[in-house]
């Protein structure tokens, strides 16, 4: 499997784009930029981020006006794109005290904070109550019984939400689909009588405030959306009847797509990273079923976070080493899943360029980490391997190998480079703004790298880069 991009299909003018032989963010020349402050760099846009947050509140706010945009900061919480974020006027949902804390941090008001997470810990659920976030969205029956302990421990009433499982499948990777019972997330249906009475018994620590679902990230079809919209809102006036009071709010979570092939015509695993529906859409198939059902007075959250800053940066990574091997020539970079772990925990596809060598032909590399072990690697070592035994094992299958190919190998084989890459050269990896910054490790002595955001006033810091005294932070010596 290979990536056949249109040439310059992954531009976006006045944005990313080329100028020259070299690649350009925001008028920056990050060639020059990657010269300067060395690599692994990560570049995140402002003005990107400030487009984007603008663009998701419009798509629901201007079909219905009490939808409330809660980002989520699990996507990434840097401070400084937290604060671009708040200014918009957005909420936002966290999913950790750590999370709750950089929310305070970045200034949003406890009144547009919403938390989440299926392990809630008393210290936590303490400091969500200190003072009372918008809502606490229950995740299980334990949980309430705990939210409701440490409610009355402080004097306080909670705000919730209960999650429920909405028994929705969703076109997405197994990892990233949280809408069913066989993923950890929720309250089943079956168990919302007994929350309700739990909630009955305790009305000095809890008061029930919305109904909440969630059902993956990286959705690629309108349909799902429109059926845990369904399903919610069935549920929602269920919970409203039995409690005898209105509820405030119905989330309907996030999972909102964001498009990675930049121009190719062939996506590894079917369609997920080429979706053909954006905000407007979903907007559109999930606002008029909820107003009908609900009327127009219910308040709709939403909790976009891949959408919102996934497309907001570019990795630069330096070429340090090439090899020529019996399927063509490696190429050794200075970043690898330390920097970028979801390539290879759930064999992200990043988009790649040779940021130096914008103008020239194309060919085909094969891209590698510097860490030490071989799965460190920006193809599928697993799905390679697994792919080639089975056919050592059972030759018959090799009549099926295409079939096979698409199913078990989740990334490019090789990616098209300017052909006369080598070392020394600047690589670049495009949309990698979502759920990188938040999982960096120093893998192997690996210094974590500078983060950059270009804003107004040109480059300026969000994270300095590590040094070697870094590397022994908490360590007790």
């Amino acid at each position: 499997m290979s990536v056949n991009a249109s040439p310059g299909a992954w531009q976006i003018p006045r944005y990313i784009e080329a100028r020259g032989s070299r690649l350009f963010m925001d008028g920056i020349d990050l060639v020059e930029l990657a010269g300067a402050h060395g690599t692994p760099l990560y570049v995140y846009s402002a003005a990107r981020i400030t487009e984007t947050a603008r663009r998701i509140r419009h798509a629901f706010q201007r079909r219905h006006p009490k939808a409330l945009i809660c980002y989520a900061s699990k996507a990434l919480s840097a401070i400084k794109a937290l604060r671009l974020i708040e200014a918009e006027g957005l909420g936002i949902e966290v999913n950790s005290g750590g999370e709750l804390f950089r929310a305070k941090l970045a200034g949003f008001a406890p009144d547009r904070i919403i938390l989440n997470g299926v392990a809630k810990s008393e210290e936590e659920l303490r400091a969500a109550l200190a003072p009372p976030i918008k809502a606490i969205n229950v995740d299980s029956l334990f949980e309430l019984q705990r939210i409701i302990a440490v409610a009355r421990g402080l004097g306080q009433r909670a705000r919730i939400a209960l999650r429920v499982v909405p028994e929705i499948d969703s076109p997405t990777s197994p990892g990233n689909r949280t809408g069913s019972e066989g993923t950890k997330f929720g309250i089943r249906q079956s168990e919302l009588a007994e929350a309700v009475e739990m909630i009955r018994g305790a009305p000095d620590a809890v008061v029930t405030v919305g109904a909440h679902a969630h059902i993956g990230s990286q959705i690629t079809d309108v349909a799902p959306y429109r059926a845990a919209a369904g399903r919610l809102a069935g549920v929602f006036l269920e919970i409203q009847r039995q409690l005898g009071h209105k509820l405030v709010h119905i989330n309907i979570g996030g999972g909102f797509p964001l498009s990675y092939m930049s121009g190719a015509n062939r996506s590894p695993q079917g369609d997920i990273f080429c979706p053909n529906i954006d905000v407007e859409e979903i907007a559109e198939a999930a606002l008029p079923l909820l107003l009908e059902a609900l009327g127009p007075d219910v308040e709709v959250i939403l909790e976009p976070g891949r959408r919102m800053v996934g497309d907001s940066a570019v990795l630069l990574s330096r070429v340090e080493n090439m090899k020529e091997r019996s399927d063509g020539r490696w190429l050794y970079l200075d970043a690898g899943y330390n920097v970028l772990v979801e390539s290879y925990t759930y064999k992200w596809y990043y988009h790649a360029l040779t940021a130096d060598k914008l103008d020239e032909p194309t060919a085909p590399f094969r891209l590698v980490g510097p860490l030490c072990d071989n799965g460190d690697a920006f193809f599928d070592v697993d799905g390679e391997q697994t792919l080639e035994r089975l056919l050592q094992k059972i030759p018959v299958l090799a009549d099926q190998r295409e079939l096979l190919d698409s199913l078990l190998v989740r990334l490019p084989r090789e990616r098209p480079l300017a052909a006369s890459t080598g070392p020394g050269d600047l690589i670049a990896f495009l949309d990698c703004g979502a759920y990188t910054l938040d999982q960096m490790t120093p893998n192997n002595g690996r210094l974590r790298p500078e983060v950059g955001m270009i804003g107004p006033a040109g480059y300026e810091l969000i994270r300095r880069r590590d040094s070697l005294d870094d590397l022994l932070h908490n360590e007790v010596l």
